[in-house]
């Protein structure tokens, strides 16, 4: 129903506006992030231009997925390793709510450190050949957080990684009704149920405005080492819901490990980041390391109580006047 009633008004849902006020909301990690990807500095004039407020200052339901603290819940991502080729025993998992942008983030994150890289030796070092080019998972999971059903409430974006192959699952079929399965992916056309959060994302070069998401998928896949026709991606959808399945390239196999660790005394990327911050500055606040890794405080916050978990972080004293202590 809320469907119709969007599209018999001509109105999406990343345009309709919120009761969440700009004032009351931070966009560090979209600020640091276009600065990163584009060379220009953020500004505010942003929000009003790319349709993320209102001239009445609010949010509207676009502005409110780039917040660092997003406070849409149903903008979640579940994130799971698999042990073996079907759904069972999980080596791994992990879920996120918020940002977009920091979901995407962890999306990456969780691959790099639950899939192998494998190498070639060289005469003068080596050559990585990784199970997935990280520009086709990137593309998947930018499809995925952009073309999804957001006004499908209780549901997520699903990442899920197994032996041979990673699958991204999200709430929604496709927006025109068709069946991807049924078409030539060279010729589908780009319809938006999110034009707004998808030309946000269009600005930050994460994506093309061309409808040729599903092809780049293909492409960057078919360039890995090992690659096999029988190997091609696919796509799948149903009215509820749209999956994107890559394979595994076989080139990696008896060459490499794990691209990260998967036990849980494994630090990511960030935790590690977050150690060294602490080392330069003890007293560091939990604000301050958000602003500085372009993450929301919440995800910072999560982080340090992971690290306090595995033992490899204290804190002493008062949260307004004490310091954190680095174990090992």
């Amino acid at each position: 129903m809320v469907r119709l009633v969007l599209k018999g008004s001509n109105k999406t849902y990343d345009s309709l506006h919120t009761d969440y006020k700009v004032e009351d909301n931070a966009f560090t990690i979209l600020a640091n992030t276009f600065k990163d990807r584009t060379k220009q500095e953020w500004d505010k004039k942003y929000l009003l231009s790319f349709g993320l407020a209102t001239g009445a200052g609010n949010l509207t339901n676009a502005g409110a997925l780039f917040a660092d603290d997003c406070p849409l819940w149903q903008s979640r991502l579940y994130c799971t390793r698999w042990d073996g080729k079907e759904k069972g025993d999980a080596i791994n998992d992990a879920e996120f709510t918020g940002n977009v942008l920091m979901l995407l983030r962890e999306a990456m994150n969780f691959v790099k450190s639950n899939t192998k890289k494998g190498w070639e030796k060289l005469p003068n070092g080596r050559k990585n050949k990784p199970e997935y080019a990280e520009r086709a998972v990137l593309e998947a999971m930018v499809n995925h957080f952009i073309h999804r059903d957001y006004t499908v409430m209780g549901s997520e974006v699903h990442l899920d990684i197994y032996e041979d192959r990673l699958t991204v699952t999200s709430p929604g079929g496709m927006y025109n009704g068709m069946l991807i399965q049924d078409l030539d992916i060279a010729d589908v056309s780009s319809e938006r149920r999110n034009p707004i959060l998808a030309n946000v994302m269009a600005q930050l070069d994460y994506m093309e405005k061309r409808g040729s998401g599903l092809t780049r998928i293909c492409n960057e896949t078919k360039a890995l080492d090992g690659y096999r026709d029988e190997l091609k991606p696919k796509f799948k959808s149903t009215p509820t819901q749209f999956q994107t399945i890559i394979f595994a390239s076989t080139g990696t196999t008896n060459v490499g490990d794990h691209d990260g660790d998967v036990s849980e005394t494994k630090l990511t990327e960030r935790q590690q980041k977050i150690l060294n911050l602490i080392k330069e500055s003890p007293t560091i606040t939990g604000k301050q390391m958000s602003e500085i890794l372009s993450v929301s405080q919440r995800t910072i916050e999560r982080d340090l109580s992971t690290l306090q978990k595995l033992g490899v972080l204290k804190r002493e004293g008062k949260d307004n006047d004490g310091k954190w202590v680095i174990l090992c």
